[in-house]
């Protein structure tokens, strides 16, 4: 009888799968080919099949197969709580435990074991279950048999049930055996894909972090990411992560929690070096030629040696089967796309859905205008491809003419078009001439509502993003005011069509030139008092000692310890206490603050003090010279301006075409501005909802309701709100988290799509073409000029912003948080980007060329590639391909 309750690894075959489950059979398979599998045994599905028909459940399933939706997390609760209260009968318990002293006798007194589930019907061809069913490590003599419970419970959570409905598997028909396996202390663990499971492409990728895996398979940390091709094993792509948390492979002593912080020193560390990296790869390589088909792995190193802890088929392969758009058509909401490009966490979202019109949606994590509300808006006769390419000039006949004029609309359009004047008219004179400094008071409205107990995260974002009184002053509103200083964008296009008409001659960076090099614009000025800093730790032998060999996340401390640091120390406190608020990826919530972590502005500090040392360090641009030579180019282009147009008809005695002029000229700047520093007062309002955020969860923490830091950003906020009132436990939301974690990650690694349900010729979307045998890339001009140079792919300046002198910046998007790197930068390209987007902001107050949507740049722009940027014409010339061993990485 205890035969059919146990079977160690080595007994088994694939043909066991009906009683050991997939998972099981494939060990066995892995260990009878000598693979790296740590040792361990199956409990058999029979022990459970006896173990549940002893239950007498059936009542409970026949309510549980009527039971759809929402409701079927209520039917399967009881069944849950019977599995988990009731003792294993005798026979199974004495097999189990016979099983383990053997598995003890042969590893050691302090073995801990890993608990996983072996469902019957799942690591199949067709059905996969992954991250359904439970795991569990830190397993002894002591806690076996309640853990063994849990996993046969996990078959009933509501995701198992759900799917096994969707599969037309019967609830009776799942059995599930339980592998208890070693646990391996693993420094590094992860999985690998012998195949890319969303491209399907045949390559080999690899995610890994510090500690145990399940950090990874639960979605709590973005891992590095490896692609290497499927036949040499050559790395194609590295991405290094910040590695913020990880599952210990020792459970500290009262810990309520299995995850902890990782130091600041190791968080940005890369996990696989080249050799690790290859051992991986050709055990992955091997799996998938003994089990003849694409295999997902999990494996783990501890003390540099590879295990191998499970591999399975990959049942989902992209390319193959995508899921269904939803009906209609969507466009990308592009301010959004140009200050992130990551997918946004469920509580962002909640949150954004309660302060937007409902033109906005969300789909795979990302804002879409929904052009069913768009489109009766518009007193124009569009269609969805002419709508995505006036936003993302995708080379289609994209010009407005009076052929596309709808005059049934324009009937209702233009007295709806006078009311929302009439409506925005006053907010839009008050804020027709104001001061730099007049939203400094929302610092303190901001400080104010944080310390009010009434305030909620709704309510604090209600209060500081959307306008609650009409009389309250206009800086305590700087979303609204970022709103109206949107007017700008149309005023440069103007600008270039007049300047063209009038002076068919003129320069191409006439305009660009005339609407920049403003004094006050906030994120330009933060990048240059982070230079200062960098140039008062450069003073002190002692404390750019620190800064360059202390650890980053002791840094702090050390200063604090040195006397001569005392000015530096005021310095970078000053600026904490007016760059706090920002960060990378700031339009997130879940993202830390400098004031909470002001590690990426040390690291950023210690940047300059590295690029001062090196060779050619000294040669930088000098931003004050060079902002000298720009006022005077400025005022020279000013006057042939006025040349030109003193030469046209009336301009010599009433100059109609020159006040014009001006007047448009001043107001871009104006504008321009405006829209850059109002995005910093408003991001302040995100910081202090963040801040709201926080107390609560450090609230549920203690009271049990929530586990781990960060969970609550994959809360909704009406979730927040009934765990507030006792309504929702962790037993509740510990399912639905992961499950949102999860699927965060996979929508962040999901190609940005610029359109959902809009069909566009295959022209608009090639991202290049060739010229004179060499790659060229078209984008958009943001900030004119030209520039040759190594590329430098940076794709998140919070995990490595270190950039040479004189390299060209190719990133994803861009924020304030990488405002330091157009300092030293020679040109930036960006693949998410407009002329007012930071990048063609930042770029025109620096004087430096910048190119935006280029498409799928940062992946086909290696690091070390030679460029030739174009910023007049709005294209990037790949002229020699990187050096030998180089690949794309943050890095």
């Amino acid at each position: 009888m205890n035969k059919s309750y146990t079977r160690i690894f080595s007994s088994l075959r694939k043909e066991d799968i009906a009683e050991v489950g997939g998972k099981g059979a494939n060990l066995g398979e892995l260990t009878d080919a000598g693979f790296p599998v740590p040792p361990g045994f199956v409990i058999t599905a029979q022990a459970y099949k006896d173990f549940f028909t002893a239950l007498g459940l059936k009542n409970e399933l026949e309510q549980l197969s009527k039971a759809q939706g929402d409701k079927l997390e209520q039917y399967c609760a009881p069944i849950r709580e019977a599995i988990t209260s009731t003792p294993l009968p005798l026979l199974p318990a004495q097999a189990i435990l016979a099983a383990y002293e053997q598995l003890l006798e042969e590893r050691g007194a302090e073995l801990l074991c890993a608990v996983r589930s072996s469902a019957t019907t799942e690591d199949l061809q067709d059905a996969s279950f992954a991250g359904q069913h439970g795991t569990y490590y830190y397993v002894d003599r002591t806690n076996l048999q309640r853990m063994i419970r849990l996993c046969w419970a996990s078959l009933w959570n509501a995701e198992a049930v759900s799917y096994r409905l969707a599969r037309g598997i019967e609830h009776t028909e799942a059995q599930m055996a339980v592998v208890v396996q070693e646990m391996i202390r693993a420094d590094v663990a992860g999985i690998t894909f012998t195949v890319n499971p969303v491209s399907g492409a045949e390559e080999i990728v690899t995610e890994s972090s510090w500690g145990m895996g399940a950090a990874i398979v639960d979605g709590r940390v973005t891992p590095d990411r490896y692609i290497l091709d499927r036949n040499t094993l050559q790395l194609r792509e590295r991405r290094i992560a910040c590695k913020r948390f990880m599952v210990s492979s020792s459970l500290q002593a009262g810990a309520t929690s299995r995850l902890e912080e990782i130091p600041q020193t190791r968080q940005q560390e890369e996990t696989l070096p080249p050799e690790l990296l290859c051992l991986v790869a050709n055990w992955a390589v091997r799996a998938e030629e003994h089990f003849a088909s694409p295999q997902d792995l999990e494996w783990a190193i501890a003390d540099g040696r590879f295990y191998l802890l499970q591999s399975r088929p990959i049942t989902a392969m992209g390319g193959k089967k995508r899921p269904k758009d939803p009906a209609g058509q969507y466009v990308l909401f592009k301010p959004y796309a140009e200050n992130m490009t990551d997918a946004l966490t469920p509580m962002m979202m909640s949150l954004f859905s309660r302060g937007v019109h409902p033109f906005i949606c969300f789909l795979e994590g990302r804002a879409y205008l929904d052009l069913k509300f768009l489109l009766p808006l518009l007193p124009f006769s569009l269609s969805g491809q002419d709508v995505a390419a006036l936003f993302y000039d995708l080379r289609l006949d994209s010009k407005l003419t009076l052929a596309h004029l709808s005059w049934k609309k324009l009937l209702y359009y233009l007295p709806g078009l006078f009311v929302g004047y009439l409506s925005w008219g006053v907010f839009l004179a008050r804020s027709r001439n104001v001061p730099d400094d007049f939203m400094e008071h929302f610092r303190d409205v901001c400080k104010k509502i944080e310390s009010a107990p009434s305030y909620g995260p709704e309510e604090t974002l209600r209060r500081l993003w959307i306008i609650s009184g009409l009389l309250d002053p206009l800086g305590t509103y700087p979303l609204m005011v970022n709103v109206a200083a949107a007017s700008g964008a149309l005023l440069p296009p103007l600008l270039t069509a007049l300047l063209q008409r009038w002076w068919p001659d003129a320069p191409a960076d006439a305009i660009p030139l005339l609407c920049s090099g403003q004094q006050g614009v906030l994120s330009a000025e933060m990048g240059r008092e982070i230079k200062v800093l960098a140039k008062e730790a450069a003073r002190f032998p002692a404390v750019k000692n620190i800064f360059l060999q202390s650890a980053i996340d002791e840094v702090l401390t050390d200063l604090n310890h040195c006397p001569e640091a005392e000015c530096f120390l005021q310095l970078f406190n000053a600026f904490l206490a007016k760059h706090g608020h920002r960060a990378v990826r700031e339009l997130e919530l879940q993202s830390p603050r400098w004031e909470e972590n002001p590690g990426q502005l040390i690291t950023m500090i210690r940047n300059y003090l590295l690029a001062e040392t090196r060779p050619g360090g000294a040669g930088k641009k000098q931003e004050g010279q060079h902002d000298v030579k720009r006022e005077v180019k400025r005022a020279e282009l000013m006057t042939q301006v006025r040349e030109k147009l003193a030469l046209l008809p009336l301009e010599r005695f009433f100059q109609p075409r020159q006040r014009f002029f001006n007047v448009l000229v001043t107001r871009a700047r104006y504008l321009i501005k405006l829209r850059e520093n109002s995005r910093f007062y408003h991001i302040m309002g995100l910081y202090f909802v963040r801040k709201k955020l926080l107390s609560l969860e450090n609230e549920f923490i203690a009271q049990g309701s929530l586990k781990c830091k960060d969970d609550i950003f994959f809360l909704h906020l009406d979730e927040v709100r009934r765990m507030q009132q006792g309504e929702l436990h962790w037993a509740d939301v510990e399912q639905r988290l992961r499950r949102r974690r999860l699927e965060h990650t996979r929508f962040s690694r999901k190609k940005l799509r610029k359109t959902v349900g809009i069909q566009l010729p295959e022209s608009s979307c090639s991202p290049g073409f060739s010229r004179g045998g060499n790659m060229v890339l078209q984008g958009q001009s943001a900030s004119p000029g030209a520039c040759e140079g190594i590329a430098r792919v940076i794709l998140d300046p919070g995990v490595n912003g270190e950039l040479q002198p004189g390299e060209i910046l190719v990133a994803p998007y861009t924020d304030p948080a990488w405002t330091p790197l157009f300092l030293t930068a020679g040109a930036a390209v960006v693949e998410v980007g407009s002329y007012l987007s930071h990048a063609g902001t930042v770029a025109r107050e620096y004087g430096l060329p910048c190119v935006v949507d280029v498409a799928e740049c940062t992946k086909r722009i290696q690091s070390g590639d030679r460029l030739y940027v174009d910023g007049d014409q709005g294209i990037v010339q790949i002229l020699g391909e990187q050096q030998a061993g180089k690949t794309n990485s943050t890095s």
